[in-house]
């Protein structure tokens, strides 16, 4: 099921932004230009709010031991060893949705 996680406009130009969602998990939305991406609020090595962290687009990097994330898929890259969770996303109007349901998105 598509969740709502927040307004588009509540994310900064190219910043990250954390949220709790209703009933689902804390996520970190990502906004790259005019794209959107999500992720698990926190890293996978010591609990670290990624929200503290940076990216450039394309790589989400946890600023405490720099672990970093294919923005896009959370596949681990560099020193990191493990992925982060990332929630497919959509657009609907000015709200940002994730999905939270078993299987692809429909």
């Amino acid at each position: 099921m598509w969740k709502r996680v927040c307004r588009a406009d509540e994310v900064p130009a190219n910043g990250l932004k954390q949220f709790a969602v209703a009933e689902g998990p804390n996520v970190v939305i990502a906004r790259a230009g005019e794209e959107f991406f999500a992720h698990q609020a926190f890293c996978p090595h010591q609990d670290v709010p990624l929200a503290e962290g940076v990216h450039d687009g394309k790589v989400l990097t946890c600023l405490e031991h720099m672990w970093q994330f294919d923005l896009r898929t959370g596949a681990p890259l560099g020193d990191a060893e493990a992925p982060s969770t990332a929630y497919p996303l959509k657009r609907e109007a000015d709200d940002v949705l994730i999905w939270l349901g078993e299987g692809p998105p429909k």
